[in-house]
């Protein structure tokens, strides 16, 4: 072989080759097919939730953009106390990472988020309801850009209301309360709920609303939920376990919605209030023995028509994040339309997008998705403090002790306001 100075010409050529691609990659014309192979176009880490659908969705925007995407799985139950550890420790390694209408009251004011306001476009927000993106901000700026709902639905089994002469889901709590009696007397168990002694806040919530009361102030950053809405509200839980006997002995065990889903997916109980997940859970053939069985309804009411629990989960950029131009093309990207849709129909989530989810391919997915619209029209959001944990385990106490009978309705709540007015120094 021909040397030329110690250098083969099959090196020459491929190092002329090389350097005509990098000028070409640095002019002024396209050069799509450079950019998603090379990543020069950047690079961002996301911290989220290891679905398949969410990796494959990234790699979509790599192919898209040429950014480069570090995708890092966290367990959903880890993804707080990852992010609070990273933030407290000047992390600069994320860019991206999931957000949640508590988070964001947690985060935000202790500067670990990017506020976003300046970098969302018009189009972004086009097709996006303002109350979705109310929950994701603090002190008026946004901090998350919406990208699903998680709201509770009322879900009921057919077949055994249709046992108890029951001819449909009912549309008030005190219609509810008449139902779950003649579920009783068919010797069917009506309903449960999570009264934990660490979630059965989270209810209360719900029925809290439905009387016309709320939970919390946030202008004055105090407690509301001691009222006359709040009594009536805790009196109608109490009275379902010790008067009417309509509810599951096994209330006051559940701490969270997933035991409550699988005592309802096992034909347990015929009602009971949940989260979206609860609909393909309960028609999997394979471990339900309801499926084909499952109705779902808007929440009862009372003073109002409905009301709900519900989370609106958003993606932020951190405040240490160092490619936060990057970042916000991915935020963009994933919560598109087209990417919003995709999601509804592979993943089974409530998009924020009202063009996808009013998609007829959606509805015919996900049936239950039907009412979310209008359920979402009444209060929904979750209770945000930055001690929301330490507020809802002192309230969570006393709500638990007033549905076993250990404290009147009066005394649990009066003696959970003042518990959370000295945890803030009030």
């Amino acid at each position: 072989m021909t040397k030329i100075w110690g250098i083969s010409r099959r090196v020459l050529a491929m190092a002329a080759m090389a350097l005509v691609m990098v000028v070409s990659g640095c002019g002024g014309g396209s050069n799509e097919a450079a950019g998603a192979g090379e990543g020069d176009k950047g690079e961002i880490t996301v911290l989220y939730i290891g679905d398949q659908f969410w990796k494959d969705q990234a790699k979509e925007f790599e192919k898209a953009t040429g950014i480069k995407v570090n995708y890092e799985v966290v367990n959903f139950t880890e993804q707080h106390d990852k992010l609070a550890t990273a933030f407290a420790g000047g992390s600069t390694e994320y860019d991206v990472v999931h957000v949640r209408d508590d988070f964001v009251a947690e985060f935000a004011p202790k500067g670990f988020l990017t506020p976003l306001d300046d970098m969302i476009t018009e189009d972004m927000k086009s097709n996006i309801p303002a109350q979705y993106l109310e929950p994701l901000k603090d002190d008026g700026k946004l901090y998350g850009f919406p990208r699903y709902l998680w709201p509770w639905q009322f879900y009921y089994n057919k077949e055994l209301l249709a046992q108890a002469g029951v001819e449909a889901p009912p549309a008030t709590w005190d219609e509810f309360a008449e139902d779950a009696k003649k579920l009783k007397a068919a010797g069917i168990t009506p309903y449960a709920e999570p009264w934990a002694e660490k979630f059965s806040y989270t209810p209360f919530i719900v029925h809290l609303r439905a009387e016309g009361g709320e939970f919390w102030d946030y202008e004055k950053d105090a407690p509301t939920f001691n009222s006359p809405e709040g009594v009536r509200a805790l009196q109608f839980m109490a009275d379902m376990n010790l008067q009417d006997q309509i509810i599951s002995p096994q209330s006051v065990q559940y701490d969270s919605t997933a035991p409550l889903a699988d005592a309802f997916t096992q034909g347990s109980i015929a009602m009971m209030m949940n989260a979206p997940h609860t609909y393909p859970m309960a028609n999997n053939s394979e471990t339900s023995k309801i499926a084909g069985k499952v109705g779902v309804a808007m929440i009862p009411g009372a003073e109002l028509k409905t009301s709900s629990y519900a989370e609106t989960a958003g993606l932020a950029i951190p405040a240490g994040s160092q490619h936060k131009k990057e970042a916000m093309e991915y935020i963009k990207f994933v919560t598109s339309t087209d990417q919003e849709k995709a999601m509804a129909i592979n993943l089974g989530r409530i998009p924020v997008d009202t063009v996808a989810l009013q998609d007829a391919e959606v509805q015919e997915k996900n049936p239950h998705f039907a009412s979310v619209a209008e359920q979402m029209q009444y209060p929904y959001g979750m209770f945000k403090h930055e001690q929301a944990a330490m507020i809802s385990d002192a309230v969570s106490k006393h709500i638990t002790a007033a549905v076993n009978g250990r404290e009147t309705p009066e005394e649990a709540l009066k003696a959970a306001e003042a518990e959370v007015l000295q945890l803030l120094g009030k």
